[in-house]
């Protein structure tokens, strides 16, 4: 069963609260509740705020699960890279501005999910 997307986003924000506001706008994007798991200044670039998020996915086979990724993912970027199924039905995505993705939230710079059919 795929519960679960993992999202993890770099996003510009002056402090936890900007960067919960982006959060908000993702979930209005997605059309589905987005929770904060973690949240932690990019040491790297101070600017950016380093965030885990998860939201519900409720799927019972590895090619509706990866659909439904894709379609939410869509939602927020384009393009993203994929990589290929990894073991237990792992997929993972990738979109970041720097090389060409873009956002439909403001705010955001990088971003990745990842799914699995793990119990």
């Amino acid at each position: 069963m795929f519960e679960t997307i993992w999202w993890r986003c770099h996003v510009h924000a002056a402090d936890r609260r900007g960067a919960e506001r982006v959060v908000s706008r993702l979930g209005t994007q997605l059309m589905r509740a987005v929770e904060i798991e973690s949240y932690e200044r990019y040491w790297k670039f101070p600017e950016l705020a380093v965030m885990q998020l998860v939201s519900p996915l409720q799927r019972s086979t590895p090619e509706t699960a990866l659909l439904t990724a894709l379609e939410c993912a869509w939602r927020i970027a384009t393009p993203w890279s994929l990589s290929a199924a990894g073991s237990s039905n792992e997929y993972e995505g990738i979109a970041s501005a720097n090389v060409g993705s873009r956002f439909t939230v403001p705010g955001v710079e990088w971003m990745e999910f990842r799914i699995n059919g793990r119990p």
